[in-house]
């Protein structure tokens, strides 16, 4: 297993521990009004679920199983790779601060925050298609 496919997995199966306590945290002050400021995490522990345990765990097993590209060029560029891994996170975790923090106290900073984490995102998003792109195609010998 490759180690950004290690290191890959290790953040999503952390990302998938916030995501339950913050989602469980929301719910649990959703039905007893425990503490406020904690429906702040609604969008957050979704964000932390869906972009940073399912689609971390998606891009960490399609960069160890796809079809390799070449024996010279196994999983293409890890410049890449790594580049996804590390905007994914840093977007993930601006938002992870953002919004929040917008949800409390509205401000042109904490917005503009968010806007940078979407384009983080965005731009990780278009890394990971470049990366995995060259390696879906058609089988040899078909």
């Amino acid at each position: 297993m490759p180690l950004l496919t290690r290191w890959v997995i290790r953040t999503a199966l952390l990302y998938l521990i916030a995501g339950v306590l913050t989602g469980a945290l929301y719910w649990a002050n959703t039905l007893w009004q425990l503490w406020p400021p904690l429906r702040a995490f609604n969008p957050v522990y979704i964000h932390l679920l869906v972009v940073g345990w399912i689609t971390q765990l998606i891009f960490g097993v399609m960069y160890w199983m796809f079809p390799i590209i070449s024996k010279t060029n196994m999983r293409g560029s890890p410049y890449l790779a790594w580049g996804t891994y590390v905007l994914l996170n840093m977007g993930l975790l601006l938002r992870a601060v953002g919004e929040p923090w917008r949800t409390l106290d509205p401000t042109p900073i904490n917005q503009a925050l968010l806007v940078l984490s979407a384009l983080i995102q965005v731009a990780a998003g278009i890394l990971l298609i470049l990366t995995v792109w060259p390696r879906v195609r058609e089988r040899a010998g078909r």
